[in-house]
């Protein structure tokens, strides 16, 4: 059995009902990153614009086009945030720990995800995205990028203890299938899934404010980093 891939990692945007607002939140990420075109979600509740990297990872920058409701999981924590990451295809391990699939689009693109049940808050572990169509329609052709990134090298999860430490790394071996915590990219390479204690003031605060899970993002050019909270 194949490890996990990371298909794509999700960073929220403040509410844009118009593609000019999501592209004005998005500028900041043009320092590092060229922006590839995204579009309006099946439902218009959300839309998004993606930098896509050479080691077929993307990060996907969304924003609701109204106000979302309090319990949707990536409404959790206060834009402009990593909130959570996805792994491409479907659970094959762990699966009680995942809901049913959800039919979801963009356009010509259709896909399934399937989310970690409610126990599991956003970016804690994984959830999945299985292409329906080919996924070469969702996810365009690399860019160059102002940075030179071309791939992401380590995930960090921040937890509050050493408890929950111990049971995170429980999980994510389970989840990978192996003692070293790393998932493929989809063009054959490595991510470090990171997970830790929070050790300084800031990283406290960070998971007071915002809860464990995912809070930063490595890649493979020195200095490029993105940790919450972003363009703060």
């Amino acid at each position: 059995m194949q490890k996990p891939k990371l298909d794509h990692i999700v960073v929220v945007l403040p509410t844009a009902a118009t593609q000019k607002d999501l592209l004005q939140f998005a500028e900041p990420f043009k320092k590092w990153f060229t922006l590839s075109e995204g579009g309006f979600h099946t439902g218009g509740n959300s839309q998004n614009v993606i930098i896509v990297f050479q080691d077929g990872v993307y990060l996907e920058l969304i924003a609701f086009t109204s106000t979302p409701p309090k319990n949707h999981r990536w409404a959790q924590r206060t834009p402009i945030k990593l909130v959570d990451f996805a792994c491409l295809g479907h659970p094959e391990r762990l699966k009680e720990e995942y809901q049913k699939g959800v039919p979801g689009g963009r356009g010509k693109c259709k896909w399934v995800v399937t989310m970690p049940k409610g126990e599991w808050t956003a970016g804690t572990i994984p959830f999945w995205c299985e292409d329906v169509t080919p996924r070469e329609i969702r996810v365009p052709k690399p860019e160059r990028h102002p940075s030179d990134v071309t791939g992401v090298k380590r995930i960090t999860i921040l937890v509050e203890s050493t408890q929950e430490r111990d049971k995170f790394v429980k999980i994510y071996r389970d989840l990978v299938g192996t003692e070293n915590i790393t998932i493929d990219t989809p063009s054959g390479g490595e991510v470090d899934i990171h997970i830790r204690v929070a050790e300084s003031e800031e990283e406290r605060e960070a998971v007071k404010r915002d809860g464990h899970g995912i809070y930063k993002v490595e890649f493979d050019v020195s200095g490029v980093i993105l940790c919450n909270p972003l363009f703060c």
